[in-house]
């Protein structure tokens, strides 16, 4: 951790974009937190106890990497978010307090209390603790449905950005040489076939959260919250739903070796979202028929991963095929 004497810039920033009434006095020291992320994140507090703040920064301003440039996307986001109505003092996204770009400071959020979905995971694979895991799994599936029925423009799903991201997968795994020759000609007829099969499901687009990974949700008292919205936009809702899917199939075959183990939450997780919803049959058809495809995009996009080992990415890349295998003879 480190310390920010009183008088330092950061801290006076801070003082600046905090409400007034959790503010710390000035005599107080600022002291960061470093945070796991792809960029420098950094949890603020005080020695005091003074309620906690979220900063997100770039690495260079004005920016210049993708990663910079998502920066300024999500600050955005967040009024786009706030005009949809998932503003509103409801507690379902961190609270914007500012941002001070010129000091490398994108972004800065209310600190959330809780626990997130990946500690939830870990204790459900771990130690069997289902129950608390199942009740935040019901209040996800509730959340996503809100997301999914913000105000946008009535616009068709179409399969073609679902297909690009199978081609830019399949194009990279296979520069990690994760592909056999075999995999690749498997996942190129799966493309073909998938894109004749795909436009006998439509739907309308939806507001996603875009990135619904175990680390991006927390728990706290009943509550569900969404972090992370760089990659909020109108879509396919699979994006979300299938991306829990493959995250959870991925939680019980990472953590117990059998990918199995996650299917009856993936179950829970689509029957609580259904009725969230107040689907119709033809919403629970597509979900059921179209998500084989979105899920084995998701684990593809897992095996990436170097944290896991080699064999387990192939292990993925075999899942992923015969989810789609499969899915195609639904």
């Amino acid at each position: 951790m480190t310390k920010l004497p009183p008088h330092d810039p950061l801290a006076l920033a801070l003082r600046e974009l905090l409400p007034p009434e959790v503010t710390a006095p000035p005599s107080a020291e600022v002291v960061l937190e470093p945070l796991p992320s792809s960029r420098p994140v950094f949890r603020f507090t005080s020695p005091e106890g003074y309620p906690q703040a979220v900063g997100k920064f770039f690495g260079a301003y004005p920016p210049r990497s993708a990663l910079d440039r998502s920066l300024l996307k999500e600050y955005d986001h967040y009024f786009l978010a706030a005009a949809l109505g998932l503003g509103d003092g409801l507690g379902l996204i961190p609270k914007l307090l500012g941002r001070r770009p010129r000091m490398g400071l994108g972004l800065l959020l209310e600190n959330l209390p809780g626990v997130d979905l990946d500690l939830l995971l870990a204790r459900a694979c771990g130690t069997g603790e289902v129950a608390p895991f199942y009740l935040g799994l019901e209040g996800l599936a509730a959340l996503l449905a809100f997301f999914h029925t913000r105000p946008v423009p009535d616009t068709r799903v179409s399969p073609y950005p679902a297909l690009e991201y199978f081609a830019k997968l399949r194009f990279q795994l296979k520069k990690l040489e994760l592909l056999s020759a075999e995999d690749e000609e498997a996942l190129a007829a799966e493309s073909i076939a998938w894109e004749a099969r795909l436009p006998e499901f439509p739907d309308r687009q939806v507001l996603v959260h875009g990135d619904a990974t175990p680390t991006n949700f927390l728990f706290h008292e009943g509550r569900v919250m969404a972090l992370d919205l760089e990659r909020l936009r109108v879509a396919d809702r699979l994006w979300d739903l299938s991306w829990v899917a493959g995250e959870l199939k991925n939680a019980w075959g990472w953590r117990t070796g059998n990918l199995a183990g996650g299917e009856a939450a993936v179950r829970r997780f689509f029957a609580a979202y259904l009725a969230a919803s107040n689907a119709d049959g033809a919403l629970a058809q597509r979900l059921y028929q179209v998500n084989p495809f979105y899920m084995a995009l998701a684990e593809l996009r897992l095996a990436r991963n170097s944290y896991f080992s080699w064999d387990y990415r192939l292990t993925l890349i075999a899942e992923a095929r015969r989810c789609l295998a499969w899915g195609r003879r639904l």
